[in-house]
């Protein structure tokens, strides 16, 4: 399974943390917190943590927090590695209201709330945002030049979330994912975006010459069933490590190949 440059950086500063305090599976949940963190903050953050591990009232806080996680998804103690946990941390906190705001003021306690998140793919580049739990004043994702921005199964918390493209070809596809803001909250499944989108709160506003599609997802793939003529659609990432597939009509099952990404 590969992980995004800040989940590997954090699980770093975790095993550092390890070597000093000892193995301990509610570390595993700091390391969540330092994953949301920009690359060039998760270092200096993860040496300030190793500094509130000496106080009890945090000590007791991070027990009380990972408690409840593991309570929610024991899968989270089972991952063999620090990386694999993370991601499973990150979905139960996205999928639990009562747990996102307990950690969202555990993020406050500590300092880690970012002032502004900001994802960028431009020149033909593409940045995949997956079952992620984001904490900011305000949120951009921005495509330019081509590039592409996919946001699934994530949680934006932040007073404020712009959608911008821009130059032929960009876009946002925003599936599974949900835009919390202190006014109310908006979810988006299979969207794309183009031009300038702003969420806050439980409010949509669309810029000139800006709008937004049903639809386009960039993984999708699609084909005739050789044997009724049925439309076959699915998402290739789904398809990976597998050499057949099945008609949903018929039941027949067809071996195939990838096109090129």
């Amino acid at each position: 399974m590969s992980h995004s440059a800040e989940v590997e950086a954090s699980s770093s500063q975790i095993r550092k943390l390890w070597e000093r305090h000892g193995i301990r599976a509610p570390l595993r949940f700091l390391g969540f917190c330092l994953s949301l963190l920009p690359l060039p903050v998760i270092q200096q953050a993860g040496q300030a943590l190793d500094r509130h591990l000496s106080d009890k009232e945090f000590d007791a806080r991070l027990e009380e927090i990972w408690g409840e996680i593991t309570r929610l998804n024991s899968r989270t103690v089972e991952a063999e590695s620090v990386e694999d946990s993370m991601l499973e941390i990150a979905k139960t906190v996205e999928a639990n209201p009562h747990l996102r705001a307990n950690v969202m003021g555990f993020l406050r306690e500590l300092g880690t709330h970012q002032k502004e998140f900001c994802a960028i793919a431009d020149d033909s580049g593409f940045q995949h945002i997956v079952h992620s739990f984001i904490a900011a004043e305000s949120a951009k994702f921005l495509a330019r030049s081509g590039g592409h921005n996919s946001i699934e199964h994530t949680t934006v918390n932040a007073e404020s979330t712009l959608l911008h493209s821009s130059g032929g070809g960009s876009s946002n596809y925003v599936n599974q994912t949900t835009f919390r803001g202190v006014g109310g909250a908006v979810s988006m499944n299979s969207i794309s975006t183009h031009g300038n989108v702003n969420v806050s709160g439980s409010g949509i506003s669309i810029g000139a010459n800006s709008g937004i599609v049903f639809g386009g997802n960039p993984y999708l793939i699609y084909g005739d069933c050789p044997k009724c003529g049925a439309r076959i659609e699915v998402d290739r990432r789904a398809l990976a490590g597998h050499s057949h597939v099945q008609c949903l009509k018929c039941k027949a099952i067809h071996e195939f190949s990838l096109p090129d990404a």
